[in-house]
């Protein structure tokens, strides 16, 4: 093989290579581009204040909640079942135990429970999360 041939051959490798790699990094950046989330409009509906007797305790428990859906429908079914919506959350309040509320990560379990206790009286893949605004155990 001449030396006029391998040098040819080592040119069209690095010409092939270097245009597979461009076309390889434009594709990927300009592929994150246009994958941004869109933001998701949401809403949020008070359930209000709400007390409860902690479970073998003299301790009153103090919550204050806000539902947050992405559906502004689905507030007034929820001003519709309101009572069932504060009474199923009053049961679970009542069988919790102080050491269930007070130990560490204890707010975030009976947030999960609420919320699952709430998407079965109000059944919506629109409602996203359960916030608590104010959270006393006295």
């Amino acid at each position: 093989m001449t030396t006029k041939k391998v040098i040819m051959y080592s040119v069209i490798g690095f010409i092939i290579t270097a245009i597979v790699l461009g076309g390889t990094i434009f594709y990927t950046t300009s592929k994150d581009k246009k994958e941004e989330p869109k933001e998701v409009k949401t809403y949020t509906h008070s359930l209000g204040e709400i007390y409860a007797n902690v479970q073998d305790s003299r301790r009153i428990l103090k919550i204050n909640m806000d539902i947050e859906i992405s559906d502004e429908k689905l507030i007034e079914k929820f001003n519709e079942k309101n009572s069932k919506i504060k009474n199923a959350i009053l049961e679970t309040l009542g069988n919790k135990r102080e050491e269930d509320l007070l130990v560490v990560g204890g707010q975030q379990a009976l947030r999960k429970e609420i919320l699952k206790e709430v998407k079965k009286i109000v059944p919506s893949n629109e409602i996203l999360d359960i916030f608590f605004v104010e959270f006393i155990v006295q």
